[in-house]
């Protein structure tokens, strides 16, 4: 925050009779807000890169011309989805107000920035399962059905894991638009 900030702030409190512990309140509320829009930055590269390493692994042990086809149209399907999201990060800020209502602008920006990546994070999970299905088949045929150790390791396990994926993202959408809701007063 810079001095102007402040001294902006300081006006506000001023002339509106705003105590001054309510604003304290405010600040370090938007200084956490802006700190969460970076986090979820950081989970977008994460959950891409995370994938992305899947796919690689998996196409380790591609069992024929198509697994491996599959895999790189797959990888460059979630590359192209980072890219994407990577630019919406970059306008996600563009658009807080400076003064008083700057909290309520982070905290949309937050809410926002976070419904996007749960798209992020839906459409890489989804792009990981159209590459992993036909894998896991052909894992079955030579390796056999079961939950013996290498099945938990390379089947399971990854299917489990991105099931709960999905479903806290998208606990986390809903709690991003019921936010978005009532920032909008709706």
């Amino acid at each position: 925050m810079t001095t102007s900030d402040w001294e902006q702030w300081q006006g506000s409190w001023q002339s509106e009779q705003i105590k001054a512990e309510v604003l304290d309140v405010l600040i370090d509320r938007t200084r956490r807000a802006r700190s969460a829009v970076a986090l979820t930055r950081v989970l977008s590269g994460v959950a891409a890169v995370f994938a992305l390493l899947v796919v690689a692994a998996a196409l380790y042990h591609a069992g024929n011309a198509l697994e491996i086809t599959l895999g790189g149209i797959v990888a460059l399907g979630i590359i192209a989805t980072w890219a994407v999201d990577s630019s919406n990060h970059a306008r996600a800020l563009e658009s807080v107000e400076a003064g008083p209502e700057e909290y309520a602008a982070v905290r949309r920006a937050l809410c926002s920035r976070r419904i996007r990546f749960v798209y992020l994070a839906w459409i890489v999970v989804a792009l990981d399962i159209v590459f992993l299905v036909p894998w896991w088949i052909g894992g079955f045929a030579i390796h056999g059905f079961g939950f013996h150790w290498d099945q938990i390791a390379t089947i399971w396990g990854p299917l489990a894991l991105m099931g709960w994926f999905v479903v806290w993202a998208g606990r986390m959408r809903a709690r991003s638009v019921a936010e978005l809701g009532r920032l909008s007063g709706r």
